[in-house]
């Protein structure tokens, strides 16, 4: 008789064929077409993707392990009903601003920012976000990577750093051959599997935990900050919450080259309400009910999360092992095998793209031919995830990632990239924006973390240790209104 692990691994190795093999295939189709190295077809998969196509990506991305499946399990369960504040209720709020904008953001036809940058304010302009966004999406990546490699290892029964290293090198193997129509055509795969996997943990929750949940009789929840169970998370978090995310979440990478690469504004528009759907109901409903589940089934002891759920992260894993038959466990790390990669790809993927589309390839085309700089774009992709995983080794908390990432596209990111839309701007104060911006949020970012600014902040920010984000974007704005006194012409 086999070990469950083996049967884990059976599922894992299965999977793990599937999603090459649509690498792969893409990457037939694209050299049967003659059009294997075409970068354009590399990065924005001819442009011409469907509503349906668009949805489901957004909705893969987002339903990850790290998101959905971590940190948004453990705001419910730290915080109970008002952890919707801290992740669904701006998701939400930023697919509704995207829906809005989508008209307004494609109109330039720019596929990435730094490429929007350029064709608002020249050549030069290109540089100043892809550095940005490459410090957000490898922490991005690092960070699903994290949580995969957290939550997996112990059904695979090895170390949780080969656990992280087996993940990258299934997603580099097909995100080189298949770029990104492979990422978004895997994406429709992972969104069903994790559709269903999140969904199975629910009802395996809600079962175990029904009668007290029907009745309300959950324990309180342990970082609970008032009696109030939709403002637990205290007035100060929940803004600076909302001021941190959404800004940066409203032209958020991700979704933002997913819309430029619709075939129109209807596709475009109808892919982000397909999204906003699906994250209302697997970022926001499921992920609640988990929490809750987890609440009664795993009481917190003394106001503290249980040794056992390592601060919460292992409530999947703890939902599986005590509430589910090893056939279903074995089909439900499947289901989390695809969350993780959904997300690591497209991350990764805009590591690769800010890296060598965006700061390389604009130099290197007038003296590299297509096959060379094709190779350069693969290449890039592969390092993304590599880099990443190095990050992940070293990672030990999302909170610091989510806030610290989010952050920056919202004081780095935010104000060039409105104000690419704005009559009358200058390229100055894009400049400056970007680099006062990210160079005071990882300044205050330190000083927070030291201690040494709490006392120049208002106590409902100082407690939260994400003040560093206010001082950021004050930084971010200062440089773009300075840039106005400029007398130079764009």
């Amino acid at each position: 008789m086999f070990s469950a692990a083996v049967y884990y691994w059976l599922g894992f190795i299965a999977y793990s064929i599937t999603v090459i093999a649509i690498g792969l295939y893409v990457w037939a189709k694209e050299k049967k077409q003659g059009r294997q190295n075409d970068n354009s077809e590399y990065w924005e998969a001819g442009s011409k993707l469907t509503g349906w196509s668009i949805g489901l990506s957004i909705s893969a991305s987002m339903m990850s392990i790290s998101w959905s499946g971590v940190y948004g399990v453990q705001l419910f369960y730290w915080y109970g009903l008002g952890g919707a504040w801290l992740l669904i209720i701006p998701w939400l709020m930023t697919m509704a601003g995207f829906y809005i904008f989508t008209p307004m953001f494609r109109q330039f036809k720019a596929f990435s920012q730094p490429q929007l940058l350029e064709k608002r304010f020249g050549h030069s302009a290109r540089w100043y976000l892809a550095p940005a966004l490459i410090i957000v999406f490898i922490t991005w990546t690092g960070a699903e990577i994290y949580a995969a490699g957290k939550i997996i290892a112990p059904l695979l029964g090895v170390s949780h750093y080969w656990t992280l290293f087996l993940i990258s090198l299934v997603v580099a193997v097909y995100s080189y051959s298949g770029g990104f129509s492979a990422v978004v055509s895997t994406d429709k795969i992972q969104f069903a599997l994790v559709a269903v996997f999140i969904t199975v943990i629910a009802v395996l929750g809600f079962n175990a935990s029904a009668e007290k949940i029907m009745n309300w009789n959950i324990p309180s929840p342990p970082r609970s900050q008032t009696n109030s169970s939709w403002l637990s998370p205290g007035i100060g978090l929940i803004l600076i919450t909302l001021f941190a995310y959404l800004p940066g979440w409203l032209i958020e990478t991700d979704v933002w080259i997913r819309i430029q690469a619709a075939r129109s504004n209807k596709a475009a528009r109808k892919g982000i309400l397909l999204a906003g759907f699906n994250s209302f109901l697997f970022v926001g409903l499921l992920p609640l009910m988990i929490g809750l589940s987890a609440l009664v089934l795993f009481p917190p002891l003394n106001g503290n999360v249980p040794p056992d759920l390592e601060d919460g992260t292992l409530i999947f894993t703890n939902i599986m092992q005590n509430y589910a038959p090893l056939w279903l466990n074995i089909f439900l790390s499947v289901g989390l095998i695809a969350a993780a990669m959904s997300t690591i790809d497209t991350c990764a993927n805009i590591v690769a793209l800010s890296f060598s589309h965006d700061l390389l390839e604009p130099f290197l085309k007038k003296k590299w031919d297509a096959p060379k700089l094709n190779r350069l774009a693969r290449l890039s992709s592969v390092g993304a995830v590599f880099v990443s995983f190095v990050y992940a080794v070293f990672t030990d908390s999302l909170w610091d990632i989510f806030y610290l990432s989010s952050g920056i596209l919202t004081t780095t990111i935010f104000i060039p990239v409105i104000a690419s839309f704005i009559p009358g701007t200058k390229r100055l104060q894009i400049k400056l924006a970007v680099v006062l911006g990210l160079s005071a949020t990882l300044i205050f970012y330190f000083l927070e973390t030291k201690g040494w600014i709490s006392g120049y902040e208002p106590e409902i920010f100082s407690n939260t240790g994400l003040g560093y984000i206010i001082w950021g974007f004050l930084f971010s704005a200062a440089g773009f209104f300075i840039g106005m006194l400029s007398t130079e012409n764009d």
